[in-house]
């Protein structure tokens, strides 16, 4: 009878002790999983900044000021990126408490240095949050139609398309985010 005892004793601690193996495995995999989710989130979120960053522009450098809408896809700027010294921000753009920006209030030199949309063709930003470093955020900006906004066009039109890409050494793949400008 003691044998008995001893025998199902020692199999319910073998039981019990996969039983425990496994959760714990399991547990460390969900914690896993929610950490990737959550770098997958922040690095969504930071291409999207950088799209509602640039929808505050004008649609061209051409439009800048003016009051008349331009009718002719020709006369928008036929060169894709920054127009010259007065863009000019470094590369990458980090975060800066550089005027007009402070120490309590930091920025992006982009925010207050590009006034169209494709002054961020080429555009690099390398962001650091509390939980993770060196997000890297580039951007492309092409010439679409706008009936069709995944077919690239190398003549002006009314429609531009941003595509973002986010880089992260906490997650394997880059996200990459686009979205359709127009006139």
């Amino acid at each position: 009878m003691m044998g008995t005892n001893v025998i199902l004793a020692v199999g319910a601690l073998v039981i019990f002790g996969t039983f425990l193996s496994s959760s714990n495995h399991l547990m460390t995999v969900n914690t896993q999983i929610a950490e990737q989710n959550e770098y997958y989130i922040t690095a969504i979120s930071l291409g999207q900044s950088v799209i509602a960053e640039a929808k505050t522009k004008f649609f061209d450098q051409k439009v800048v000021g003016r009051t008349i809408p331009l009718t002719v896809p020709d006369s928008l700027s036929v060169v894709l990126g920054r127009d010259g010294v007065l863009e000019a921000i470094p590369s990458p753009d980090t975060l800066t408490t550089a005027a007009p920006y402070s120490s309590t209030n930091p920025g992006y030199v982009s925010t207050y240095k590009f006034n169209d949309v494709d002054d961020y063709n080429g555009y690099y930003r390398l962001v650091n949050t509390p939980r993770a470093e060196g997000y890297q955020i580039r951007t492309k900006v092409q010439y679409t139609s706008p009936s069709y906004p995944d077919s690239v066009r190398l003549t002006p039109s009314f429609c531009k398309r941003m595509s973002v890409t986010v880089k992260s050494p906490f997650i394997p793949d880059s996200i990459i985010i686009a979205y359709a400008f127009t006139y």
